[in-house]
């Protein structure tokens, strides 16, 4: 199990990094061609990630790693957890701002999954 939390924790690292990296590209281009900070702040949160969805996200991951414990893993402390996590959530809120399907597929993505890698990823 240490293994696989090893891995997940490196992919979700990837790809957090990777979807920042790809805002700030676009954030630069935008601003080159004239647009104003707030016009940024709206792609940001409406086209890659809001932070309430990273914040809601980083939480289910939390409850999963406390799920984790009570079912005989050792969670690590919230100190240790949250930068584990933060990827995690970016990567969630990614998919929920990209995701066109229902309601359903967002819950999914923002508090079933991290509820359950953050159980694997921090729990054990």
């Amino acid at each position: 199990m240490v293994v696989v939390a090893a891995v997940l924790r490196w992919i979700f690292l990837v790809a957090g990094v990777g979807i920042l990296a790809a805002f700030l590209v676009t954030a630069v281009r935008a601003r080159r061609a004239g647009a104003g900070f707030g016009e940024l702040v709206d792609v940001l949160e409406n086209r890659w990630f809001a932070t309430n969805q990273v914040f809601l996200a980083v939480l289910a991951g939390l409850a999963g790693s406390w799920a984790a414990e009570w079912a005989g893993g050792a969670r690590g402390a919230v100190a240790e957890s949250v930068p584990a996590l933060a990827p995690l959530g970016i990567v969630a809120a990614f998919v929920v701002s990209r995701a066109a399907g229902p309601f359903r597929v967002k819950l999914l993505s923002l508090v079933a999954a991290p509820l359950l890698l953050g159980g694997v990823m921090t729990g054990w």
